[in-house]
């Protein structure tokens, strides 16, 4: 046992704020709830890795945990390291190596993403899919974008140009919303902000959430060496994605304690709040009469930095946005398509619906893919990146 492991272990006061809080343990039994399978079972496991509680597999690495710990303790890094040393004791699906796979499903998809679109849409094989592979057959899938945002993106050599980003798109992105990427690209180059792309590995979280943390670890040092080579060349390394970012800044020196420290990644909405501060962002708005719903994804939360978007979009006339405030949408990745979990991720997202139903915004905006998804499955409604919306805006 390490001091560092000590003083996190010492450090938690066994309040259990974190299992009131925790949207699993609220509403099933069947997870024994953060505390018990972080700080109480993490004494044991430094002197026997094996002392893994079979409800791991519960938790959906939400970080709420981490989020309402009084005390700072690291709460889903320990349970994200019981997950992985129970998947490497115990058999595990060969839906959850698959679900974890992203990158390679988008890959796949590329053969023919219309026919991969109508064969999820068909009943049948969706009810066969639950039966043989344990995947629900009432999730929305993800529908797969005709081209790729990597396929579609053109490089703009912009005149005079001082600032030059670097955009990681993550796997969401490219394969399946990529106009929220385009969007972005066409707002920074708006404010005269050269953006270049480059082919990176998936940040490796739905590897993380499913055990698989030796595979993650290599995804992780391969991103690392592309991050910092970027980062030493002047590039400022931002995401639209939550949990990428999240991912690429702090999991991988918490899980698998590589240096994270020679580059740090933005979220775009904190990178359009230092253009505000130095006087660079452009208001040149439209009016646009709409109310609009904000739900803060988990891990927008976790990455404690606020809710940029929010008040970038404040700006805009005539727009008023709300936060639905209603916690986690239940979705939490590949969690809500496994057939045993999709019933607590729905009865999680319950607070989505009342919200939305309380509040009757026209649209729904949040950060992250996979709870665009949920929301749009919940109340049946599209819901938008805050960047297309600002893109709007701009008339772009």
């Amino acid at each position: 046992m390490t001091q560092g492991d000590r003083v996190a272990l010492d450090n938690c006061i066994k309040c259990s704020i974190c299992v009131s809080h925790c949207p699993v343990a609220r509403v099933t039994e069947k997870f024994a709830g953060p505390k018990q399978n972080g700080p109480d079972l993490e004494r044991f496991r430094l002197e026997e890795p094996a002392t893994v509680h079979p409800s791991i597999g519960y938790c959906s690495n939400c970080k709420t945990c981490d989020v309402v710990c009084p005390s700072g303790v690291n709460i889903s890094v320990m349970n994200c390291k019981a997950k992985g040393e129970y998947v490497s004791l115990h058999q595990v699906p060969l839906r959850d190596k698959l679900l974890s796979r992203v990158e390679l499903m988008g890959k796949m998809s590329r053969l023919s993403p219309s026919l991969v679109n109508f064969l999820g849409s068909i009943k049948f094989l969706r009810l066969l899919g639950e039966k043989v592979m344990g995947v629900s057959a009432e999730m929305t899938l993800p529908h797969f974008a005709q081209k790729t945002f990597l396929q579609l993106y053109k490089a703009k050599k912009l005149k005079n140009s001082k600032r030059k980003v670097l955009y990681y798109p993550g796997c969401y992105v490219n394969y399946n919303t990529p106009e929220v990427g385009l969007d972005l690209v066409k707002v920074l180059n708006h404010h005269n902000v050269e953006v270049l792309v480059d082919q990176f590995d998936c940040c490796g979280l739905p590897i993380i959430a499913n055990g698989f943390l030796e595979t993650a670890k290599g995804y992780a040092e391969r991103n690392i060496e592309k991050l910092r080579k970027y980062a030493a060349e002047g590039y400022q390394i931002i995401t639209t994605c939550p949990s990428c970012n999240l991912t690429l800044n702090r999991e991988y020196q918490e899980l698998f304690d590589l240096d994270t420290s020679k580059y740090c990644v933005l979220d775009a909405f904190e990178y359009l709040d230092q253009l505000i501060e130095q006087g660079e962002f452009k208001t040149n708005f439209k009016n646009m009469p709409l109310n609009l719903g904000y739900h803060q994804p988990c891990h927008l939360k976790a990455a404690g930095i606020g809710v940029p978007s929010q008040g970038i979009l404040q700006l805009i006339p005539e727009l008023k946005v709300t936060d639905l405030d209603a916690g986690c949408c239940g979705l939490s990745g590949s969690y809500g398509f496994k057939k045993e979990k999709y019933p607590i991720s729905q009865e999680i997202g319950q607070n989505i619906i009342r919200a939305v139903e309380e509040l009757a915004p026209e649209q729904t905006i949040t950060e992250c893919g996979m709870c665009q998804l949920q929301i749009d499955h919940l109340t049946k409604k599209a819901v938008l990146h805050p960047i297309q919306i600002l893109a709007q805006a701009y008339g772009l």
